[in-house]
C-alpha cells in the first residue's frame, strides 16, 4: 500500500513540473516577444521622427521658394543693387536646388558670384576709404556691363519656374 502511495505522488509531481527544454522554451518566446515588442516601439519612434523631419524640410523648402520670388521681384523691379540680387539669389537657388541652380541658364548668377567674392562686406565695406572702394565700384560696374541682360533673363526664367 504505501508503494502505491509513493508512485501516485510521483506521477503528481512530474506533472505540475514543467521539464527543462519546456521552461527555456516559454522564457525564449517570452523573451523574443519582449524585444519584438520594444523593436515596435522603437520603429514607429524612427518613423515618426522622420516624418516630422520630412515636413521640416518642406516647410524650409517652401520658405525658400518664397524668398526666391521676393528676390527675383524685388531684382527685376531694380530694388536692390544688381550684383546684390545676383548673389543673394544664387545663394538662395544652391540652398533650395541645388540641381536647379547648376542648370546652364542659371550659370550667369555663378559667373558673378565668384567675381565678386573678394570683394569685402558689411563692415568690412564701410571701413574702406573712397580710394579703397574704386577697384571694386569698377569692377562691380564691368561685371553689371557684361552680364546685366544675361541674369535678368535668368532671374525671368527662375521667376518662371517657381510660379509654376
Amino acid at each position: 500500500m504505501i508503494r502505491a502511495h509513493v508512485a501516485v505522488r510521483k506521477n503528481t509531481r512530474s506533472a505540475t513540473v514543467l521539464n527543462m527544454p519546456t521552461l527555456w522554451f516559454v522564457v525564449a518566446a517570452l523573451a523574443i516577444l519582449g524585444l519584438a515588442a520594444y523593436a515596435l516601439l522603437l520603429w514607429r519612434k524612427v518613423w515618426r521622427h522622420q516624418q516630422q523631419l520630412n515636413q521640416q524640410r518642406a516647410e524650409q523648402k517652401q520658405q525658400r521658394r518664397d524668398d526666391l520670388i521676393v528676390l527675383t521681384n524685388s531684382f527685376l523691379t531694380e530694388q536692390m543693387p544688381w550684383a546684390e540680387g545676383c548673389i543673394r539669389i544664387k545663394v538662395i537657388l544652391d540652398h533650395y536646388d541645388a540641381e536647379l541652380g547648376m542648370q546652364a541658364d542659371y550659370q550667369v548668377l555663378h559667373t558673378v558670384f565668384d567675381a565678386t567674392q573678394n570683394i569685402p562686406t558689411h563692415q568690412a565695406w564701410r571701413d574702406l576709404s573712397s580710394t579703397e572702394k574704386l577697384p571694386f565700384t569698377r569692377l562691380l560696374s564691368e561685371l553689371e556691363l557684361q552680364h546685366k541682360q544675361a541674369s535678368i533673363s535668368a532671374v525671368k526664367q527662375l521667376l518662371s519656374h517657381l510660379n509654376r
